[in-house]
């Protein structure tokens, strides 16, 4: 009764432990196949971004062709053929700037995102000790426009900066955009010859323009502080 006893209990760890292992397998499998698939989808974005950019540039082309046979003198015109385009064909051609624009709004990032790094790079600043400048070095890169010295002393006494509401997009058409958020600000400011801590809580809208790669700088921005 002992042996038989024994011998069930091996029998039942042997199928135990075959069948962990093939969980184990079959875990590893999936994980194999989750990033053979992320890595496919990412190299099939990027291959469409890269054709949507080619037909961008083409279509850019052509409507700078037209429009520069559009603005060219009469006497140039008169020794041209008369124009053959077809209705439909003009009609085409009118239709393209719409679908430039909107492949460049589909082309740009977000414009948030470039006010979400550079908040990052303040609160780096404020919280990394001894990479102040270096911090608001790479802030000033989102802001070129904004004296780097009138940057740093905003933030130099800045004991925190909180991001009350994340930043959202106001209006966006072409390579000009706008972008609002809620930021909150404590500062440590000399009082009667104390340390005080002073809290502002404000609104700021920022206007941004981006380039022909669709990367977004801040170009401006006005403060309505909460009362």
């Amino acid at each position: 009764m002992t042996k038989s006893f024994i011998y069930l209990i091996t029998v039942a760890f042997l199928i135990t432990a075959v069948g962990c292992g093939k969980k184990g397998d079959q875990t590893t499998q999936n994980n194999l196949q989750y990033y053979a698939d992320k890595e496919k989808e990412l190299s099939d974005r990027e291959a469409k971004i890269r054709l949507k950019e080619a037909e961008l540039e083409q279509r850019e082309k052509n409507v700078n062709m037209l429009e520069s046979q559009k603005n060219k003198p009469d006497t140039v015109l008169a020794n041209q053929k008369p124009d053959t385009t077809k209705p439909a064909d003009k009609k085409d051609v009118k239709k393209t700037n719409t679908d430039i624009q909107k492949d460049m709004n589909k082309k740009f990032e977000n414009p948030a995102t470039t006010v979400k790094d550079y908040y990052e790079y303040i609160q780096r600043a404020i919280t990394e000790t001894g990479n102040f400048d270096a911090n608001m070095k790479k802030a000033h890169d989102y802001f070129p426009s904004r004296s780097a010295d009138k940057m740093k002393a905003s933030y130099k006494n800045t004991k925190t900066f909180t991001v009350v509401e994340e930043p959202k997009v106001l209006s966006q058409k072409g390579d000009k955009a706008s972008v609002t958020c809620k930021v909150k600000q404590v500062e440590v400011v000399k009082k009667n010859g104390a340390d005080t801590e002073v809290t502002k809580t404000m609104t700021v809208t920022y206007s941004l323009t981006a380039n022909k790669e669709g990367q977004w700088v801040i170009t401006s921005n006005s403060v309505k502080p909460e009362k």
